[in-house]
C-alpha cells in the first residue's frame, strides 16, 4: 500500500485536486489502495446515500465516504467495467458505472470536472492511455471543453450572487424571478 507522502505528489499534480485537499476520504487512501495502485483522478459526487469522492486509479474505480464514525468503501475493478456514462445540467453532473451487471449512479459532481474524469476513466476501460496535458491530469480536449464552460460559470455565478440577494432579503421573490430569466436568456 502506498503512504500518504507517496501519494500527495500525485495528488498535488491532479487539476482541481485543492479542492479535494482536506476531505477525510483523501486520508483514508492509503489505507484503501492496493500495492502499486495510485490515485489518477478525483471527483466529489453523491452516491448511495452519502456525499464522497470518486477516485480512479490504475486498476480500479473506487467511491469512498468516511463519515464521523463510518467508512464505506464501493470498488468497481476496471477490468470489470463495461462502461461510462455521463451527463451534466446547468451546475451539476451525474456519472453512471456499468460494472458486472450492476449499475452505480454518482451524482452532484462538479459540472466541469463531469466530463474529465468519465472520459478519462473511459480511455482506462478501454486499454487507452488518456492523452495528458502539462501534469494537470487534463487531455487537450478536456481544457477545451474547460474554455467553453467560462461562459456557463460566469451564469452560474450570477445565479449564485441573486440567489443571495434574495435569501439575505434584498430582492423580492418577483423580482428574483425576473433577473434569473434575463441571467438564463442572456
Amino acid at each position: 500500500m502506498p503512504s500518504m507522502e507517496e501519494i500527495k505528489p500525485i495528488l498535488s499534480q491532479m487539476d482541481g485536486m485543492s479542492a479535494f485537499a482536506a476531505r477525510k476520504e483523501v486520508n483514508e487512501l492509503p489505507s484503501i489502495l492496493w500495492e502499486n495502485e495510485m490515485p489518477e483522478a478525483i471527483v466529489k459526487g453523491f452516491y448511495d446515500g452519502g456525499v464522497g469522492i470518486l477516485v480512479c486509479t490504475n486498476k480500479r474505480l473506487i467511491f469512498i465516504n468516511k463519515g464521523v464514525f463510518s467508512l464505506k468503501v464501493e470498488d468497481f475493478p476496471l477490468t470489470n467495467v463495461s462502461s461510462i456514462q455521463y451527463e451534466t445540467g446547468m451546475l451539476f453532473g451525474k456519472i453512471t458505472i456499468f460494472a458486472s451487471g450492476n449499475r452505480a449512479d454518482i451524482e452532484q459532481i462538479d459540472k466541469k470536472r463531469t466530463r474529465i474524469f468519465a472520459e478519462y476513466a473511459r480511455s482506462k476501460i478501454s486499454g487507452g492511455s488518456p492523452q495528458q496535458s502539462n501534469n494537470t491530469g487534463q487531455s487537450q480536449s478536456s481544457n477545451q471543453a474547460s474554455t467553453a464552460t467560462d461562459s456557463a460559470d460566469l451564469m452560474i455565478e450570477k445565479l449564485e450572487k441573486l440567489a443571495s440577494l434574495k435569501d439575505r432579503g434584498i430582492l423580492t421573490e418577483a423580482e428574483f424571478l425576473t433577473q434569473k430569466e434575463k441571467i438564463l436568456n442572456s
